[in-house]
């Protein structure tokens, strides 16, 4: 949307590698078509940064390793769940996180086994449907700050009925 989210992305993780804090590779997932932008944007506004690309056939392990910055689609997150879950990354970053509004979705659960330091979530879209997808990318960020799926889901229906 032109907010400036990927850049101002950057120049945070910029910041934590020059602070020492980054002794991980940080991990950016996003929509498959961003995955260039993500790329270009990161050779023009951080050109310190060593990034690899998790995509196409020929993955590595290894591509990981020598990286600051990976940066996957949320369809390879899920395919490759069992990979980049038993990997640690410093941050986790979800673009356009409207994309695990789904709790139940396989992406979305891939997310949730994501081991992480600090996890952020980028998005410029606002609630479309209801406010579970609210839910979802909070229970991402901070689980149990809302409280578990149901429970969110029964208060928030006693609420509006008590304010008709």
């Amino acid at each position: 949307m032109g907010l400036g989210k990927t850049v101002q992305t950057l120049a945070h993780l910029v910041a934590e590698k020059e602070a020492g804090r980054a002794d991980l590779p940080s991990l950016v997932v996003a929509p498959t078509s961003l995955l260039p932008n993500w790329r270009l944007e990161a050779a023009r506004f951080a050109p310190g940064l060593r990034v690899a690309l998790w995509h196409g056939g020929a993955r590595s392990e290894g591509d990981i390793a020598g990286a600051d910055l990976v940066v996957t689609s949320y369809a390879l997150l899920a395919r490759d769940r069992a990979i980049l879950s038993q990997r640690r990354f410093h941050v986790v970053v979800l673009d356009e996180a409207q994309a695990i509004k789904n709790p139940l979705a396989h992406a979305t659960q891939a997310a949730h086994a994501l081991q992480a330091r600090h996890r952020l979530c980028l998005t410029g879209t606002p609630l479309e449907n209801n406010l579970a997808e609210l839910w979802s990318i909070m229970h991402f960020l901070n689980p149990g700050l809302l409280g578990d799926r149901r429970r969110f889901a029964r208060d928030f229906r006693e609420i509006g009925r008590a304010h008709v």
